[in-house]
């Protein structure tokens, strides 16, 4: 990875060249993997990736060229062929407003630590001790990896940014012989914070607990979500609801209810790009500098993530949200959702009858206005009787609206945990009545 003298030396030459107003961006990732399936390391890969984008501007025209030759020569010719290319490209929307401050806005910190407990060889043995555990009628599968990466940007207006990420990312799903199955996963850039042993522990109670799935027909259910089902659930909301663009286009589930309350008074969300309980990231792909938002403030929506195009439409400032992508428009990737004040041990305790949910695959939406979601159980499924586990469920299909589900949160954990990928959030474990499955598999 690129440090951030070695980023600004290759940004400040290929601005050397620019006959227009100009923005580059240089992403530079290095990272090391433990890959695991069958209770076996099968790879241990390390790789190193640098591109370089071309942002040349004209007017309301805008031309890009990416390339991960970054020697002088190449640099100078993607320079030529994207200043080119713009007598080719029609006018876009809106002229370009060009970048001019802060100056500079640079994140360095990281945990040294990681590279002394997560190396190649450290992360072997880590794995190795977790797949020790497990009884031969089980398997285990998943990756291990450490990852360096950095975003640096700079323009012909004398804009410099610089963010260092480093992070660990963890899952692993243990498998009994019949299809039963358990996960556990993290994500974090604090190496004392990762424990391998204990998720691999948690994976293979989650599979034990699991053996023998029993089928129950669809309805509706008290939910208990832990955070990895909290955190997709979130996300798909941030999505389709907490980007300004969804509100101006119509199809957000926000759309004219700035102010207006939405949730529950137990249900406040923001974003902070700055809170070390995510992964901090102090721009956003426009080169703009981040602001915390308070989105739901306890169930009323306060704040919509912009990025420059939306927030010219909307006569305002850029929340610095831009994910380099106008479809989307402004998104938030930092999401920390408060906490309450139990345990998931009270919320189990005080369900009648209920269904325990790990995590969900293959969410899509089915309604954006009405945020209505729907995605399938996966990798630890359990029903609760009387304030017990009783036995593991097998798979099920949820239907939702998030205006109703998040009405209807009953209990809130304390505890919360950093799960995500390409955003990192911050969330708790969720007791939410009146859930609705609308569907079953015969799989574990």
């Amino acid at each position: 990875m690129l440090n951030k003298k070695s980023a600004y030396e290759i940004i400040d030459k290929a601005l050397s060249y620019c006959n227009y107003y100009t923005m580059v961006t240089l992403k530079s990732k290095d990272e090391g993997i433990t890959r695991f399936a069958n209770s076996e390391i099968h790879q241990n890969v390390y790789n190193e990736d640098n591109l370089l984008t071309i942002s040349v501007y004209d007017g309301k025209k805008e031309s890009k060229v990416t390339t991960n030759l970054l020697d002088e020569d190449n640099i100078k010719a993607a320079i030529k062929d994207a200043e080119e290319n713009l007598k080719f490209i029609p006018d876009g929307e809106m002229e370009i407003i060009e970048l001019t401050e802060p100056t500079e806005i640079t994140y360095e910190e990281y945990d040294e630590e990681l590279d002394k407990k997560f190396d190649t060889i450290s992360r072997s043995n880590l794995v190795k001790e977790g797949i020790d555990l497990l009884d031969k009628d089980y398997t285990a599968a998943g990756a291990l990896s450490l990852i360096k990466s950095a975003l640096a940007m700079g323009n012909t207006r004398g804009v410099k940014r610089y963010n260092r990420t480093d992070r660990l990312d963890f899952n692993t799903v243990v498998m009994y012989k019949d299809g039963s199955s358990g996960y556990a996963g993290y994500t974090t850039n604090k190496a004392h914070e990762l424990d391998v042993v204990k998720e691999f522990k948690t994976a293979y109670e989650k599979a034990k607990m699991s053996v023998n799935a029993i089928s129950i027909e669809p309805g509706s259910y008290t939910v208990i979500l832990e955070p990895e089902a909290v955190n997709s659930l979130l996300s798909y909301m941030g999505y389709v609801g907490f980007s300004a663009k969804s509100t101006q286009i119509g199809t957000g589930f926000l759309t004219g209810k700035i102010g207006k309350k939405v949730f529950g008074d137990n249900i406040t969300i923001k974003d902070d790009a700055y809170s070390e309980n995510t992964l901090p990231f102090y721009f956003d792909f426009e080169g703009y500098q981040k602001k915390p938002l308070n989105i739901i403030e306890k169930g009323v929506v306060k704040e919509l993530a912009y990025d420059v195009k939306s927030a010219v439409k909307d006569n305002t400032e850029t929340t610095g949200h831009s994910v380099d992508s106008p479809k989307i428009g402004g998104l938030a990737l930092n999401l920390i959702m408060d906490g309450g004040d139990k345990c998931i041990e009270d919320l189990i305790k005080s369900t009648k009858k209920g269904i325990l949910v790990t995590r969900f695959h293959y969410m899509n939406i089915v309604n954006p206005r009405q945020a209505l979601l729907t995605a399938l159980t996966r990798d630890g499924t359990f029903l609760i009787e009387d304030g017990e586990i009783k036995c593991g469920v097998k798979n099920m299909r949820f239907t939702e609206s998030m205006l109703n589900a998040f009405n209807n949160v009953v209990g809130i954990t304390k505890e919360r945990r950093k799960v995500g990928k390409f955003g990192v959030s911050y969330v708790p474990a969720l007791k939410i009545e009146d859930f609705h499955f609308t569907g079953k598999t015969e799989l574990n």
